[in-house]
């Protein structure tokens, strides 16, 4: 490779292919982040109990776990740009029932549907990302994803409640999914670059990929830090969210307050991402963790102002310095040929992440109080961030 070709944003695709890839890792984010602040109340309108509503809230991420582990191993076999247009539509059908469904079940039925769907999505763009990106870029690269996925949270909530409050929530999920099937044609003018191996394996060399790729050495440090980092979002986004409402702050103020943490992270994003291919990624990863614990030790002196927005300043910090640089590193180390595993199990623990923080944290609040649940908040991250620095200090 000369100079000049290192100096390009991507050695294997254009300016305009790049676009196109954050835009669509964009869209595969924005739909299931819409739903996220309204579904509770539409599967509510429509029938449901509040136990009901709380499972048909929870069949997205129990189906999109498990299926970003099994989509990442189909995007490596069958490809990447492919297996983006598949999620795509199956997300926009998925969003579609939404927009039809006339009782709890039905609207719980296309939960699954869009929990599988967003497994293909995820992966693949992480993947084909990854592949066009040069290794000494990695940070960078990955820097522009995680900006592509903050900005999806960012608008996605911000459209998820005034849209539905605009338009009803039918209307709002059937204009999504027709943006997403538009979105999904659009998939197909992405270049090829990556070319499956082919090959047929047996069940137990399957397996063997699995176990290889998820638990190599060289991916617990970046599996560590993204589990432990939305272990903590996920207390954030349904323990503290009690806890400023029970401070008397409108859903507004609470949505504010949140949207700091995302635009923080957005800024963070690529400085971080520039540091970390210059000064080693697992050190910036590292500092995020011990900013995202030390945001909880600010918040645990007052739900009053300006306390909140210090700590979603300090934890957007954190998060834009953990995202960029645990992606980087599972992209540097990874074939091409196993990356769609990697990145499949990369987004399986941003989902589980939350998943096990948020009823975890409830649990402590509604036993032990609001400074157990943030001291908890505080321990995680600090935790993952020792392992680390041990790790670093080992292989040193």
């Amino acid at each position: 490779m000369n100079k000049n070709s290192q100096e390009k944003i991507s050695t294997k695709i254009g300016k305009r292919s790049y676009f196109l890839v954050l835009a669509l890792t964009f869209i595969v984010n924005f739909d299931s982040t819409v739903a996220i602040p309204i579904i509770s109340n539409y599967a509510v309108d429509l029938g449901a109990s509040v136990i009901l509503a709380s499972i048909i809230v929870g069949a997205y991420s129990m189906t999109h776990i498990p299926a970003n582990i099994i989509a990442g191993r189909f995007v490596d076999k069958i490809g990447r740009k492919v297996l983006i247009a598949v999620g795509i539509v199956l997300d926009g059908f998925s969003i579609l029932l939404y927009s039809l469904a006339q009782d709890p079940y039905f609207l719980l039925f296309a939960r699954i549907i869009h929990g599988l769907g967003g497994g293909f999505g995820g992966p693949g763009t992480m993947a084909y990302l990854s592949d066009a990106t040069p290794k000494e870029k990695s940070g960078r690269g990955m820097a522009l994803y995680g900006i592509s996925f903050g900005i999806a949270l960012l608008f996605g909530f911000m459209i998820g409640g005034m849209g539905a409050q605009g338009l009803g929530y039918k209307n709002l999920f059937f204009i999504i999914a027709m943006i997403l099937f538009v979105m999904a044609i659009t998939s197909l003018l992405l270049p090829k670059i990556y070319q499956p191996v082919k090959e047929k394996l047996n069940l137990k060399e399957e397996i063997a990929i699995f176990k290889h790729t998820i638990f190599s050495k060289k991916m617990f440090a970046p599996y560590l830090s993204i589990l432990a980092l939305n272990f903590n979002l996920g207390i954030i986004t349904a323990t503290y969210s009690i806890l400023l409402k029970d401070s008397s702050y409108t859903d507004g103020q609470i949505g504010m307050i949140f949207s700091i943490l995302v635009l923080l992270s957005i800024i963070v994003h690529y400085p971080s991402g520039i540091l970390s291919d210059r000064t080693g990624k697992s050190r910036i990863m590292t500092y995020g963790l011990i900013f995202v614990s030390f945001s909880f030790f600010v918040l645990i002196f007052s739900t009053s102002l300006p306390i909140p927005i210090l700590g979603m300043i300090i934890f957007g910090i954190g998060h834009g310095m953990i995202f960029p640089t645990s992606a980087g590193i599972i992209r540097n180390n990874t074939s091409e040929s196993n990356r769609g595993v990697a990145t499949g199990t990369f987004y399986a623990l941003v989902v589980a992440g939350i998943a096990i923080g948020a009823p975890i944290s409830g649990l402590i609040f509604d036993f032990w109080g609001s400074q157990a649940m943030i001291i908890l908040g505080i321990i995680v991250p600090l935790f993952a961030a020792i392992i680390l620095f041990g790790i670093h200090r080992k292989r040193n």
